[in-house]
């Protein structure tokens, strides 16, 4: 009955996109280099400076988050240079994975997954390394599901003098994410998690620090990915210097455009609310959720498994049901589940997975109230119309 056609998305990305975003892409493409684009292009730039709450250099690259994370420290990191790679889950250590790659020196801080990191972790790190030049953070960890306490972190690393590079893939357009406020000198994101796009657009914004440290470099180790070159070709034409993704732009143009009109304020409160309802619900099952208290994601929730619960038989039933969920990764594979709720999931989808999610328990020999799920998030929901 249920195919990839019909199937709910509860994955962390990609997501369910609003019908407008697919309709946009539906458009003839027309040429890259022409005044329509570029007006197009422009916009989404725009757009997207107001949605990473900035007025920074944003560029948009085609290719997926990592593409983003590749750039920044491809135009950073000189060999030798000596990064502290704060590592909470599976995508913070891609930071030092790149950083290792073009010749850095990776200083990594690790935590327990599931935990955040603290920022007097930081501090002893910093005090115990004081050549370090850059900090990198995931700031929503998505194999987690952790929030790590970005606005606190980044006051230390602007005390040290450090360079803050963030994996803001999962928080961008979700959750509060303020980067000139606070101190962050470069921020990635991606088109299909918060954003509601396709995949295959990466994101990244560069601050005054983070130019400084870029201009200073003899050779960008990087054709692609080199932003002086997106900065000087954007700032000549408003357009970047290779071929983007048409269709894709489209796409985002209209993502960022249905963001603006929900008002920023609101969709993070629609998020928190989402999230808020879900954890509840399955705690109200008899699961826990991986993610320290005080530090849960508000666009992804990851749940440990019940003892003689099995992760395949679990989501190939969800599956079954109509519900697409994700398992664990690494050494938490077939541990936990996740659940996104990003973009544009409400009510109507967090009330369908936790009654799925009841059924599939009962339908495997956990004892849990079925409904009890349901009826815990329909309390925050009602709560709220109060």
């Amino acid at each position: 009955m249920y195919d990839e056609e019909n199937i709910l998305l509860m994955t962390p990305g990609p997501v369910v996109f609003h019908p407008r975003v697919y309709q946009a892409m539906s458009r003839v493409v027309f040429h890259h280099r022409t005044p329509e684009y570029r007006k197009t292009f422009g916009e989404c730039v725009s757009m997207m400076k107001k949605v990473m709450h900035t007025e920074n250099d944003v560029f948009i690259l085609t290719g997926s988050g990592t593409s983003a994370m590749e750039a920044a420290i491809a135009n950073c990191v000189s060999p030798g240079d000596k990064v502290l790679t704060l590592i909470s889950g599976k995508f913070s250590e891609r930071w030092t994975e790149l950083t290792e790659t073009f010749g850095g020196k990776s200083i990594p801080l690790e935590v327990e997954w599931g935990k955040a990191i603290k920022p007097e972790m930081v501090s002893e790190a910093l005090d115990k390394e004081p050549d370090i030049k850059f900090v990198t953070i995931c700031h929503n960890e998505t194999s987690t599901a952790v929030l790590n306490p970005l606005p606190e972190i980044a006051k230390i690393t602007k005390e040290y003098e450090k360079i803050l590079i963030v994996d803001g893939i999962t928080s961008v357009g979700g959750d509060y994410v303020y980067p000139d406020k606070w101190g962050v000198d470069i921020l990635i994101t991606g088109s299909q998690k918060c954003l509601g796009c396709p995949p295959g657009l990466g994101m990244i914004m560069v601050g005054p620090k983070a130019w400084e440290v870029i201009n200073r470099r003899e050779k960008i180790p990087s054709y692609y990915l080199n932003l002086p070159a997106y900065k000087e070709f954007f700032e000549k034409s408003s357009e970047p210097p290779y071929t983007s993704a048409i269709s894709l732009i489209y796409g985002l143009h209209e993502a960022l455009r249905i963001i603006l009109e929900e008002g920023y304020e609101n969709r993070v409160k629609r998020h928190r609310l989402m999230a808020k309802a879900l954890r509840n619900g399955i705690e109200a099952l008899g699961l826990q959720l991986l993610a320290e208290k005080g530090y849960e994601s508000n666009t992804i929730t990851a749940a440990r498994y019940p003892d003689g619960v099995d992760d395949g038989a679990f989501r190939e039933a969800m599956q079954k049901h109509g519900i697409l969920v994700a398992g664990g990764q690494s050494h938490l594979k077939g541990k936990i589940f996740r659940v996104a709720h990003m973009n544009i999931i409400a009510e109507r989808e967090i009330l369908l997975v936790l009654a799925m999610t009841g059924l599939v328990l009962r339908e495997l020999g956990f004892k849990c109230e079925s409904g009890a799920g349901v009826s815990a998030a329909q309390e925050i929901f009602l709560k709220n119309l109060k």
